[in-house]
């Protein structure tokens, strides 16, 4: 029996395989993407370099005092594209987040576990629009101020 492939991120606690801190890198399971250095250059990369991003997840870190990380994920034929974020606080992100929601109002929280992770989803952003709505979200949930990212991808799998 095939298992169908989740489309957030996992739940489980394997800290050296989830983003999140503690995170680090597995060569085994993720494959880093070079000479993409900022959250636009990602965003562009995955959305031009062909057919094969339409089965990859693209995890963004930022290499800050936070840790944090965002779960991009496929961004072809998507209207609406959604990520996934590190969330570390307690009350709900509309709160949180609530001057984010503001400034992009096409901004949506679609799921969210607390103190654990959030998802955002973005109806008709383009990949700048895309990169702006995280970089401000870097500086709103984790007091970031982005100036370089790390990005690797992992195959989905298929059902």
């Amino acid at each position: 029996m095939k298992r169908k492939t989740r489309m957030t991120a996992p739940q489980t606690s394997n800290a050296g395989t989830q983003p999140g801190r503690g995170w680090t890198f597995d060569p085994y399971r993720m494959i880093r993407i070079a000479d993409c250095h900022s959250i636009i250059e990602v965003l562009r990369h995955i959305q031009h370099s062909g057919p094969e991003w339409a089965h990859r997840n693209v995890r963004i870190c930022f290499p800050g005092q936070s840790n944090a990380w965002a779960l991009v994920y496929p961004l072809q034929n998507a209207s609406a594209p959604y990520f996934d974020f590190m969330y570390i606080h307690r009350e709900p992100p509309q709160e949180v987040l609530s001057a984010l929601l503001r400034t992009y109002p096409q901004c949506s929280i679609i799921d969210w576990s607390p103190g654990r992770l959030a998802c955002i989803e973005a109806q008709g952003a383009d990949v700048e629009t895309l990169a702006e709505i995280i970089r401000d979200l870097a500086e709103a949930a984790w007091d970031e101020h982005i100036i370089f990212v790390d990005a690797s991808y992992e195959e989905m799998g298929k059902a």
